[in-house]
């Protein structure tokens, strides 16, 4: 159901409005908004018969930004005032129908050979994460993906790596390689001593399996790290058994 009460008096004008703006995106596409005109741009679809953009005005003076407004939940986007549940929930879904996208776009075709791959794939996903969260990308022999796994959301400012999930999960998509990926909300895209020996204990486990960690990727924002690239992924010696810390 839209929020908003029907006005039928305003309602020639909101919707001339509304088409000049539509017209608009279709020939500039919504980066030629500000962002409180794509804030209310948005609204359009789920309060029909209102004038959205002092509610824009509103969220951006509320939340700070675009984005801010998006990251909110749907209990602090109902503070303000006008925003009713289906505003809420709308906005409020659209950071994870982002990544949702993103993950679907690219099923049964992605092949992550290089770095730049699995960053290109991964920042996306962690788009509005506020917490660090833990993520697996199970890959066949040919680097093909085979599944996207949340394992784990923790804190603002670490998560934990475990060590028996990842490998359930691994067994369960018949992966031959793996990814691992956290984010670092607000922070820099640099491992932590604990992030490498988290690793490192995620690839002695997986070894014994016979499945090889092709990298674990840290986000932070639109940056990206690479443990492998940087020469902090440790070692899995599979003949022998042995894990050994470079760098």
């Amino acid at each position: 159901m839209a929020d908003g009460p029907k006005n039928a008096k305003n309602r020639p004008v909101h919707e001339n409005h509304r088409e000049r703006m539509r017209r608009r995106v279709e020939k500039y596409g919504l980066d030629s908004l500000e962002e409180h005109e794509a804030l209310e741009y948005l609204l359009f679809f789920v309060i029909p018969r209102r004038d959205t953009n002092p509610l824009a005005h509103a969220l951006i003076e509320r939340f700070g930004s675009f984005a801010g407004v998006l990251e909110a939940s749907e209990e602090e986007l109902r503070t303000v005032e006008g925003i009713g549940p289906a505003a809420a929930r709308f906005l409020h879904m659209l950071p994870a129908v982002d990544r949702y996208y993103a993950v679907s776009r690219s099923k049964g075709t992605r092949r992550f050979t290089t770095t730049a791959q699995l960053g290109e794939y991964l920042v996306p996903l962690f788009r509005g994460q506020k917490r660090e969260s833990l993520l697996l990308l199970a890959l066949d022999e040919r680097r093909r993906l085979l599944r996207t796994v949340w394992l784990n959301t923790g804190t603002v400012s670490a998560v934990d790596i475990g060590v028996n999930k990842i490998a359930t999960e691994t067994v369960a998509a018949g992966a031959s390689i793996v990814v691992l990926a956290h984010n670092h909300p607000g922070g820099v895209a640099l491992p932590s001593k604990e992030d490498i020996v988290a690793t490192g204990n995620a690839m002695r486990a997986l070894g014994l399996l016979g499945v090889h960690v092709q990298d674990h990727i840290i986000v932070a924002g639109e940056e990206y790290t690479s443990l492998r690239d940087t020469h902090r992924l440790p070692f899995y010696n599979f003949k022998t058994g042995e894990l050994s810390y470079l760098g």
